[in-house]
């Protein structure tokens, strides 16, 4: 009897472990979809400040005469390596590993065209410089949001299908009745593309629909408001 009573306490242990697991795993599924949530407004950020530095710069502004001073930056991504901790699903970890080391060089390429630039506005806005070597660095600042661009759209696709991979997990959790293989999944089940091609429209949709309310709130707040120049709101010639 006290060797069955021994097995019943060590099979409850296994058990919790298992369950604790699973809980874990959950939880940082959750916590997986506020940060995916986060680098794709970054993303949209990113994407909206490259377009708009193409618009400024472009070649018949620049040699129109025009000095067009930029002032905005790129965001960076917040990167958080822990998440993956609490992960049980082998495939999602080796997909998250790639994502972080994407984003980490991505911050860097921002980075490095906001501080190429910035030195040279400063140079230009302070007369150190002339006319056109601001001009000429204007033009490969231009050039490097148009070579980042189509990163940002693969970082944003990315995303979108790890939201989707995150809400498929979260809606298939493993069985606690189940052995501890069987429970904590460590691969994509078959079938499982299909699935997140599936999602991953759904996901798509949610986001245009959310992007579509929000253009019409800002139609409405802008129709309630006296229109203002972007030039003159957002760069124009130095008169320094």
């Amino acid at each position: 009897g006290a060797f069955f009573a021994y097995l019943f306490v060590r099979f409850g242990d296994a058990m919790k472990k298992v369950y604790d697991r699973k809980e874990k795993n959950h939880t940082s599924l959750v916590r997986l979809q506020h940060y995916f949530n986060d680098c794709l407004n970054t993303t949209s950020d990113n994407l909206y400040i490259a377009n708009d530095c193409i618009g400024v710069f472009t070649e018949a502004r620049l040699t129109s005469g025009d000095h067009p001073i930029y002032m905005n930056v790129f965001h960076q991504y917040r990167l958080d390596t822990e998440l993956v901790i609490g992960l049980t699903n082998l495939d999602l970890i080796n997909e998250m590993t790639s994502l972080n080391t994407g984003l980490r060089k991505m911050n860097e390429s921002l980075a490095t065209i906001d501080r190429a630039y910035s030195q040279i506005r400063d140079a230009f806005i302070s007369k150190t410089i002339s006319d056109s070597d601001y001009l000429e660095n204007a033009r490969r600042t231009r050039d490097r949001c148009i070579q980042v661009r189509p990163f940002l759209t693969q970082t944003h696709d990315d995303l979108v299908r790890l939201f989707a991979v995150a809400n498929l997990l979260m809606k298939n959790p493993p069985l606690l009745v189940r052995v501890t293989q069987a429970l904590v999944r460590t691969k994509y089940p078959k079938g499982f593309e299909a699935l997140v091609e599936r999602e991953t429209t759904e996901v798509k949709a949610g986001m245009e629909a959310i992007a579509k309310a929000s253009e019409q709130r800002i139609r409405e707040a802008s129709a309630a408001q006296p229109i203002i120049p972007p030039d003159a709101a957002r760069w124009g010639r130095s008169e320094l």
